[in-house]
Protein backbone atom coordinates (compact mmCIF):
# COMPACT_ATOMS: atom_id res chain seq x y z
CA UNK A 1 0.00 0.00 0.00
CA UNK A 2 1.47 3.42 -0.76
CA UNK A 3 1.42 6.65 0.82
CA UNK A 4 -1.19 8.02 -1.33
CA UNK A 5 -3.72 4.73 -1.09
CA UNK A 6 -6.96 5.23 1.25
CA UNK A 7 -7.30 1.14 2.29
CA UNK A 8 -10.72 -0.13 1.26
CA UNK A 9 -11.61 -1.41 4.63
CA UNK A 10 -10.23 -1.33 8.25
CA UNK A 11 -6.58 -3.60 8.82
CA UNK A 12 -6.80 -7.34 9.03
CA UNK A 13 -5.91 -6.80 12.24
CA UNK A 14 -7.82 -4.73 13.85
CA UNK A 15 -6.38 -2.48 17.20
CA UNK A 16 -9.97 -2.83 18.52
CA UNK A 17 -11.81 -6.04 20.00
CA UNK A 18 -14.97 -6.26 18.45
CA UNK A 19 -16.34 -6.01 22.81
CA UNK A 20 -14.65 -2.35 23.25
CA UNK A 21 -15.98 -1.06 20.10
CA UNK A 22 -19.30 -2.14 21.37
CA UNK A 23 -18.45 -0.73 24.41
CA UNK A 24 -18.07 2.50 22.71
CA UNK A 25 -20.37 2.43 20.55
CA UNK A 26 -22.64 2.45 24.10
CA UNK A 27 -21.22 5.07 25.36
CA UNK A 28 -21.85 7.00 22.12
CA UNK A 29 -25.39 5.72 22.01
CA UNK A 30 -25.46 7.09 26.15
CA UNK A 31 -24.20 10.61 25.27
CA UNK A 32 -26.63 10.91 22.50
CA UNK A 33 -29.41 9.70 24.96
CA UNK A 34 -28.64 12.09 27.70
CA UNK A 35 -28.64 14.86 25.38
CA UNK A 36 -32.22 14.01 23.98
CA UNK A 37 -30.62 14.66 20.35
CA UNK A 38 -31.66 10.62 19.56
CA UNK A 39 -34.16 11.62 17.07
CA UNK A 40 -31.63 13.70 14.89
CA UNK A 41 -28.83 11.24 15.18
CA UNK A 42 -30.40 8.31 13.78
CA UNK A 43 -31.81 10.53 10.71
CA UNK A 44 -28.13 11.66 10.51
CA UNK A 45 -26.31 8.17 10.93
CA UNK A 46 -29.27 6.83 8.03
CA UNK A 47 -28.47 9.13 5.62
CA UNK A 48 -24.99 8.83 6.30
CA UNK A 49 -24.46 4.98 6.31
CA UNK A 50 -24.18 4.74 2.12
CA UNK A 51 -21.47 7.44 2.55
CA UNK A 52 -20.06 5.48 4.99
CA UNK A 53 -16.30 4.76 3.12
CA UNK A 54 -16.38 8.25 1.87
CA UNK A 55 -16.51 9.15 5.93
CA UNK A 56 -13.96 6.68 6.68
CA UNK A 57 -11.82 7.65 3.82
CA UNK A 58 -12.06 11.42 5.09
CA UNK A 59 -11.13 10.50 8.57
CA UNK A 60 -7.93 8.48 7.12
CA UNK A 61 -6.84 11.76 5.14
CA UNK A 62 -7.56 14.49 7.90
CA UNK A 63 -6.63 11.62 10.48
CA UNK A 64 -2.88 13.69 11.83
CA UNK A 65 -5.19 16.89 11.82
CA UNK A 66 -7.95 15.58 13.89
CA UNK A 67 -5.96 14.15 16.07
CA UNK A 68 -4.52 17.19 17.40
CA UNK A 69 -7.81 18.48 18.55
CA UNK A 70 -9.47 15.14 19.31
CA UNK A 71 -8.52 12.10 21.95
CA UNK A 72 -6.40 9.74 18.87
CA UNK A 73 -7.52 6.80 20.66
CA UNK A 74 -11.49 7.67 20.29
CA UNK A 75 -10.79 8.92 16.58
CA UNK A 76 -9.13 5.31 16.22
CA UNK A 77 -12.09 3.60 17.66
CA UNK A 78 -14.87 6.30 15.67
CA UNK A 79 -12.79 4.98 12.63
CA UNK A 80 -13.49 1.60 12.98
CA UNK A 81 -17.18 2.04 13.80
CA UNK A 82 -17.23 4.27 10.51
CA UNK A 83 -15.78 1.50 8.24
CA UNK A 84 -18.07 -0.95 9.34
CA UNK A 85 -21.47 -0.59 8.10
CA UNK A 86 -23.14 -3.14 10.55
CA UNK A 87 -21.61 -1.06 13.49
CA UNK A 88 -23.61 2.19 12.18
CA UNK A 89 -26.30 0.01 12.38
CA UNK A 90 -26.18 -1.41 16.00
CA UNK A 91 -25.28 1.73 17.07
CA UNK A 92 -28.63 3.26 15.99
CA UNK A 93 -30.30 0.31 17.46
CA UNK A 94 -28.26 0.99 20.65
CA UNK A 95 -29.73 4.80 20.29
CA UNK A 96 -33.43 3.15 19.40
CA UNK A 97 -33.72 0.77 22.73
CA UNK A 98 -32.27 3.54 24.98
CA UNK A 99 -35.38 5.70 23.48
CA UNK A 100 -37.97 2.78 24.02
CA UNK A 101 -36.70 2.07 27.40
CA UNK A 102 -37.72 5.89 28.42
CA UNK A 103 -40.72 6.10 26.99
CA UNK A 104 -41.64 2.30 28.62
CA UNK A 105 -40.23 4.07 32.09
CA UNK A 106 -42.57 6.81 31.31
CA UNK A 107 -45.86 4.80 31.42
CA UNK A 108 -44.93 2.85 33.67
CA UNK A 109 -44.23 5.63 35.91
CA UNK A 110 -47.86 7.13 34.42
CA UNK A 111 -49.85 4.52 35.55
CA UNK A 112 -48.71 4.26 38.89
CA UNK A 113 -49.75 7.82 39.40
CA UNK A 114 -53.12 6.93 38.53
Amino acid sequence: MGMWTIPKGPDEQQKFSAAELDEFSASIAAAVHARRMSVPVIMALEMAKPLSFLGYSSMIIFGPILEMIFDPVKMEKLQAMIADRDRIESLIVSIEDLEKSKKDTKEGESREQR
